[in-house]
């Protein structure tokens, strides 16, 4: 008799329990219809403390999932959903829990993941047919994205390219025409960028500066043959355009500066001067002798 009353006991606890957990679920529902999820959330939870240890609840577990994805409380409605153990479920099940773990990686614009998990939806029920909508459209927003990653790549393309052919136009300027690009002009000695290098000091910067160094020879013709790496005749690291003594002679480059080469002293230039004065005295005198002479009585032999 006892022993009876023992299972008699058990049986009516446990029947308890299963009362307790399902008031909670059906107020989680009541909660979830009037679109109060965090209300629901709380009930569905409160169901599944009141199952005994080692028992599961699929209804208070998936539809906590449900509630987490309402909330948009992605992450978690996706744990609850991958949480549940599908080894009992039937087919419909099953194929409800896969179509709700492809919502959410659709919601997290997991698109390849969407579409395996309603595919996997399918398998289970291939005569869903809102989880056949929602894998087309799924299908259709990965075709989408293929293309905009395309589009984005051609652009990408495009843009590297104006860049390239900038970049170039700009290794190519050259403001004051001397050859020297602009690019170059704009650094100092030791290659760093100083756009308002002026050699000169003459307020103009030397790549709008025909003669940088001001010693009366054109950049151009100082830049040597290779303009992107300029003369530097004495390798001291100061290109010709920039050197005022470029073969480091000693004498200026300037042409107006550099003495000519047929100069002579002043005591010559005083001798050439006292020779032509001398040469002028003799040409004058023989000009009075001729001047003064007697003139001749010609006979006419008629």
């Amino acid at each position: 008799m006892r022993s009876l009353l023992s299972i008699l006991m058990i049986l009516i606890a446990a029947q308890a329990f299963g009362q307790k957990e399902r008031k909670h679920i059906r107020s989680g529902n009541d909660q979830y219809n009037d679109g109060k999820f965090i209300e629901s959330e709380i009930e569905y939870k409160k169901a599944l403390e009141k199952l005994k240890e080692g028992k599961s609840s699929y209804e208070a577990e998936f539809n906590l999932g449900d509630a987490y994805f309402k909330q948009e409380k992605y992450e978690e409605a996706f744990n609850q959903f991958k949480s549940i153990n599908q080894e009992n479920l039937t087919k419909e099940q099953k194929a409800e829990l896969w179509h709700n773990i492809g919502n959410t990686h659709l919601a997290k614009k997991e698109i390849d993941q969407a579409i395996d998990a309603y595919k996997q939806a399918l398998r289970n029920n291939p005569l869903d047919n809102e989880t056949r909508y929602n894998l087309i459209a799924a299908m259709k927003m990965k075709e989408q994205q293929d293309q905009n990653k395309e589009q984005n790549k051609d652009q990408n393309k495009d843009q590297n390219k104006d860049q390239d052919q900038q970049n170039q136009d700009q290794q190519n300027q050259d403001s004051d025409g001397d050859g020297i690009p602009d690019n170059k002009e704009k650094e100092d000695n030791k290659g760093n960028k100083s756009e308002q290098e002026d050699t000169d000091k003459d307020g103009t910067p030397d790549y709008q500066d025909k003669d940088s160094d001001n010693d009366g020879i054109p950049d151009k013709q100082e830049a040597g043959e290779n303009p992107n790496q300029p003369k530097d005749s004495d390798g001291d690291g100061i290109p010709d355009y920039r050197d005022t003594d470029s073969n480091n002679d000693g004498k200026p480059d300037s042409p107006e500066q550099q003495p000519q080469e047929d100069q002579i002293s002043k005591e010559a230039a005083q001798r050439i001067l006292n020779a032509l004065d001398q040469d002028e005295q003799e040409l004058q005198d023989e000009k009075r002798k001729i001047q003064g002479a007697p003139t001749k009585n010609i006979d006419k032999n008629w």
